[in-house]
């Protein structure tokens, strides 16, 4: 079974959870909320990660690398629990859009991570040829 957690300071990962299951209509997706109670963030994930199989493949999505939350996700690393910092609306998207019933691979999960830096973009200097006049 795959399993989505979204982690962030304060409340990004509940929003974006929100907009997700807006989007997809997809129930299960996990988010944390840290720092927002008294919660110890450390035995949350432990308890969290407990909950699961052993076997689950696990997709952790941070907010930002070198941050308190994502470092509290590191340790739960391995070949079928990946860890992906820095999370946008299209990278959250596009991961859980990808088919169930295939293991997600480090090369797709690198092609969905360049794709979605893709989205980051400074509009005022943004120009795609749309809105040049023909003169």
């Amino acid at each position: 079974m795959r399993r989505y957690i979204i982690a962030s300071h304060h409340l990004l990962a509940h929003g974006l959870k929100d907009t997700l299951n807006f989007l997809t209509s997809m129930d299960g997706i996990i988010d944390i909320s840290a720092y927002m109670d008294d919660t110890d963030l450390p035995t949350q994930i432990k308890e969290l990660f407990d909950s699961f199989d052993p076997e689950d493949e696990v997709v952790m999505m941070t907010d930002m690398l070198g941050g308190s939350v994502n470092q509290q996700f590191c340790p739960y690393v391995n070949d079928h629990r990946h860890l992906i910092c820095g999370i946008n609306l299209p990278c959250a998207l596009s991961l859980v859009l990808q088919p169930q019933d295939m293991p997600l691979t480090a090369e797709t999960i690198r092609t969905i991570v360049e794709e979605s830096r893709n989205h980051l973009i400074y509009v005022n200097e943004y120009n795609d040829g749309s809105n040049e006049d023909d003169e």
